[in-house]
């Protein structure tokens, strides 16, 4: 099942895709409460109006995993750490499929970072690696924005300054909709696109841990909740570590995974 968020006539709806066939869901307005009463029967109907996306996800907590593909561990020559490291986003960074993302000016050098996003279906705490699957409802597609400027340099002995490198406004565009765990087989091609232009190419096979090992340990001393998200890291081919331009105005960002679908979001500055 393809399952998102959207605003129909103003108001919030579920809708799930079937084909070029969009469908609204009758009863229930909330993606977690449908996460957490997955396999219940629901009514939906068909629709051929307009849609405005919202994020199809709509998490209590957001991690998101440093240098967790190989290929970038080597284009920054940073190596990957001896088990998951994460950092965290916010609600405040969530936007939507054909959305915009506003670049603060005090920010210069935006970039890109095209990955998976990992929907948990059931609560847990102390999962194991065994039974992280379990615990999986679906998966999306996520650009885990970041602001190399202030992301970097290292405040030694502090480290990098992850918040306001990562977690600005408007710096985790998710969507266009989630798919069920049971409709996606790994491994996952992921490629972003600047304008067109082929920028990251890589697949799930590059992961240093893999979504099972990323669950298990976020959970040993955090609880999961249906629809919190977890990232699944990204592949080479990021701005800050290559020829590539950073992103600026009027740029627009779509990044594909094979067997999910396609995220595409603009670059807009913004206007205060």
């Amino acid at each position: 099942m393809k399952v998102g968020r959207c605003k129909v006539d103003g108001t919030e709806r579920l809708f799930t895709v079937d084909g070029n066939e969009i469908r609204l869901i009758d009863g229930i307005s909330n993606i977690n409460e449908f996460i957490a009463s997955y396999g219940k029967d629901i009514s939906s109907r068909g629709y051929d109006g307009e849609i405005v996306y919202l994020p199809a996800v709509n998490p209590g907590k957001i991690f998101l995993p440093a240098v967790n593909f190989r290929s970038h561990s080597e284009e920054s020559e940073t190596k990957f750490p001896p088990k998951p490291y994460f950092f965290t986003k916010f609600s405040n960074a969530l936007v939507a499929h054909n959305g915009a993302v506003h670049r603060p000016k005090e920010i210069e050098k935006l970039d890109y970072e095209g990955e998976i996003g990992i929907v948990i279906g059931k609560r847990g705490k102390r999962i194991s690696v065994e039974e992280a699957e379990d615990h999986i409802f679906g998966f999306t597609i996520v650009d885990d924005v970041s602001a190399r400027d202030h992301q970097f340099p290292e405040m030694h002995p502090y480290g990098y300054n992850w918040v306001q490198g990562k977690a600005f406004d408007d710096a985790l565009p998710v969507g266009p909709y989630i798919v069920t765990r049971d409709e996606v087989k790994f491994p996952l091609k992921i490629e972003t696109r600047v304008n067109g232009e082929l920028r990251q190419s890589g697949t799930t096979d590059d992961m240093v841990f893999s979504v099972a090992q990323l669950i298990s340990t976020v959970s040993q001393t955090i609880t999961l909740e249906p629809g919190d998200l977890i990232t699944t890291g990204t592949p080479a081919g990021v701005a800050a570590f290559t020829a590539a331009r950073y992103l600026s105005d009027g740029d627009t960002v779509s990044i594909s995974v094979s067997g999910i679908g396609e995220l595409s979001h603009r670059i807009e500055d913004e206007k205060n």
